[in-house]
């Protein structure tokens, strides 16, 4: 059996799971978070005390914290994923989920969770890439749109700019979206939706696009292009290509092999 675990220090409020060949998990437990699932393959029966729900491919099931359940096989199932998600995280984001649980049929949600599932656990997304995402995911699966009325336009320029500058100053180190609300003493959510309104791009997007561009300055120095990679702040050099092709349109060595100096 192959399961994989995501678990970081700096995304702390969440935990992923993932196992391809599922086995059955009949005694009835209980988790301090709340946990969202889906399969690929097959159907489970989600055992709760008093009754029971088949989750099939193309569908959610969130439970909440401390809901007891357990899980058996219909029929041979694979591809699982489990995201435990602490509720305190969701509160910080004025984000509340006050059922036991809920079966979600709609083929958007389960396509959303499954890309998010593949992003987070892709080694060359950077953990602000997979922040955003994650915090994207919870505002449309959790329907709560509210704050963003209270985003008030004529401020929103001033304030994306300081950020812009606090990212130009800081690219090159790990930020995450909770050390950036802490310094614009912003909401998370506030400070992803003030910032792509202004430039129109995500800001972990604004970050990678900062590192791709310093990468293009220290290849107009002749550097070999693995100090490129490290000075630029990129994972390692296929990160580094396939970030540097997708704005440019062509490789680094490529870009170094070219230059007319």
């Amino acid at each position: 059996m192959n399961t994989q675990i995501f678990k970081n220090s700096k995304l702390n409020f969440l935990e992923l799971r993932y196992i391809d060949k599922i086995t059955q998990c009949e005694k009835i437990h209980l988790h301090d978070e709340l946990t969202i699932t889906a399969i690929k393959k097959g159907s489970l029966n989600i055992l709760f005390t008093k009754q029971k729900e088949i989750l099939k491919p193309k569908e959610l099931m969130i439970i909440n914290n401390y809901i007891g359940h357990g899980a058996t096989l219909n029929e041979e199932s694979k591809h699982g994923y489990v995201l435990y998600i602490n509720k305190n995280y969701l509160e910080k984001l004025n984000l509340f989920y006050d059922k036991n649980y809920e079966h979600i049929l709609y083929e958007d949600y389960y396509k959303n969770f499954i890309d998010l599932c593949e992003l987070i656990f892709d080694e060359n997304n950077s953990l602000l890439f997979k922040e955003e995402n994650f915090v994207c995911f919870c505002l449309k699966i959790f329907d709560r749109f509210d704050d963003l009325s209270l985003i008030l336009h004529n401020t929103n320029s001033n304030l994306a700019y300081k950020i812009k500058e606090y990212l130009d100053n800081n690219y090159l180190e790990e930020l995450s979206l909770e050390e950036l609300s802490i310094v614009f003493n912003l909401s998370i959510i506030h400070l992803i939706r003030v910032f792509k309104e202004v430039f129109g791009i995500p800001i972990h997007s604004y970050i990678l696009n900062k590192k791709v561009h310093k990468a293009k300055e220290l290849l107009l120095l002749n550097i070999p292009i693995v100090e490129v990679t490290l000075q630029s702040g990129f994972f390692d050099q296929s990160h580094l290509n396939r970030s540097f092709k997708r704005v440019f349109q062509i490789t680094p060595k490529q870009f170094q092999k070219n230059l007319k100096c």
